[in-house]
C-alpha cells in the first residue's frame, strides 16, 4: 500500500472550450487543496484540446502552490530544443512545479503533419529525452543525433528543479507495455498509468516497474508513480453515469464504456473505487482524476470522496 496518495485533477476537454470555466476549475483545484494540475495533448482531435504547455503556463501565472504537470505530451514529434525551452522556462517562472508526462501515442495524420514515421517515434523518444537532460544539465553542449544536432548549447534559465538522479524537469513515461515500462526504468523519472486501466493493471504495472529497476540496478523507489483515471462523481449515480456517457463519449467516441472505463456514482461508491489504486506497492502514488465537467459542483464532491482515502 502507497504511504502517500497525492490527488491530482486534470482539466476536462470539454467542446467548446469555455475559457471562463477553466480559469474557475484551476483557481478552485488550488483552494481545495489538490496536489497537481494535469492536462492532455492533442495537435489534431475531434474536440478542443488546448496546447499544453501553453496552458500550463497560463495556469501557473494563476496558481502559487499547485504542481503542474502533462498527462500525458506526445513528445516525439517535438522539436526537443524548443521544448527543453518552454518546459525549462515554465518550471522557473513556476518554481519549480512542473513534471512532463510524455509518450509516443498519437495518430497517424499528426505524426505525418511533422514528417515523423510513427514506427520512429521511440527513436525519436529516446533522442528528445537525451537532449532535453543534456541542455538542462550542461553547458557549452555539443550533440551528433540520429535527428538532431547540437553545438555549443547554452540554455539559461536552467529548470529550478534538481533530484539525486538529474538536474531538470521530472520526465514521466505514459503507457503500460512492457517494453516502455523497461524503457522508463532506464531513462525517465517515474510512470504515468493509462486512463482506463483498472486499478489491478496499475497495481501489476507497478510491481513491474519496480523489478525491472532493481534489474537495472535502480531504487525504485527514485521513481513517481502516477495514474491517470476517469471520474465522474454526482450525488445521483444515474446523474454521474450520463455525465460520464456524455464526455467521454464526445472524446473518445461514442462506443466509450463507462462502466469498464470509469469510476462514477455517489461519493462512497466513487471513494471506494479509487482506494484499490493505492494499494499499489509505492512510496509515493499520484492518482490524476479527470472530472467529467469542469462545474465547481464536481471538484467539491470529488474532495470529499477523496477526504482521507486511505483510512
Amino acid at each position: 500500500m502507497a504511504n502517500i496518495v497525492n490527488i491530482g485533477l486534470r482539466i476536462p476537454s470539454v467542446h467548446p472550450t469555455d475559457v471562463e470555466a477553466v480559469r474557475r476549475f484551476i483557481l478552485e483545484a488550488e483552494n481545495l487543496g489538490y496536489h497537481s494540475i494535469w492536462v492532455g495533448d492533442h495537435v489534431y482531435y475531434r474536440v478542443d484540446v488546448v496546447e499544453p504547455l501553453v496552458l500550463l503556463t497560463w495556469a501557473a501565472a494563476q496558481t502559487s502552490r499547485v504542481r503542474l504537470g502533462t498527462a500525458v505530451m506526445l513528445t516525439a514529434y517535438r522539436n526537443p530544443v524548443t521544448l527543453a525551452k518552454t518546459a525549462s522556462s515554465i518550471d522557473y517562472l513556476s518554481g519549480g512545479r512542473l513534471t512532463l508526462g510524455i509518450s509516443i501515442g498519437g495518430t497517424e495524420a499528426e505524426y505525418r503533419s511533422f514528417g515523423v514515421p510513427m514506427d520512429k517515434r521511440v527513436t525519436h523518444l529516446r533522442e528528445n529525452v537525451s537532449i532535453m537532460r543534456s541542455l538542462w544539465a550542461g553547458e557549452d553542449v555539443s550533440y551528433e543525433g540520429r535527428y538532431h544536432q547540437i553545438e555549443h548549447g547554452n540554455m539559461s534559465p536552467r529548470p529550478l528543479q534538481k533530484s539525486a538522479e538529474a538536474t531538470g524537469v521530472p520526465l514521466w513515461f505514459g503507457g503500460g507495455s512492457e517494453p516502455m515500462l523497461r524503457r522508463l526504468t532506464e531513462i525517465a523519472d517515474g510512470w504515468v498509468g493509462s486512463g482506463g486501466a483498472p486499478a489491478e493493471a496499475f497495481v501489476s504495472g507497478v510491481n513491474r516497474i519496480k523489478e525491472f529497476s532493481i534489474e537495472r540496478g535502480r531504487d525504485p523507489n527514485t521513481l513517481g508513480y502516477g495514474k491517470l483515471i476517469n471520474v465522474s462523481v454526482n450525488n445521483s449515480k444515474s446523474t454521474a453515469f450520463n455525465l460520464a456517457k456524455e464526455h467521454w463519449g464526445e472524446y473518445y467516441g461514442p462506443n466509450f464504456d463507462v462502466d469498464k472505463s470509469a469510476i462514477y456514482g455517489q461519493p462512497d461508491n466513487v471513494r471506494a473505487g479509487l482506494r484499490k489504486f493505492g494499494e499499489a506497492d509505492a512510496q509515493e502514488v499520484t492518482l490524476i482524476l479527470e472530472p467529467s465537467t469542469l462545474e465547481l459542483a464536481q471538484l467539491e464532491l470529488l474532495a470529499k470522496a477523496t477526504e482521507n482515502l486511505m483510512a
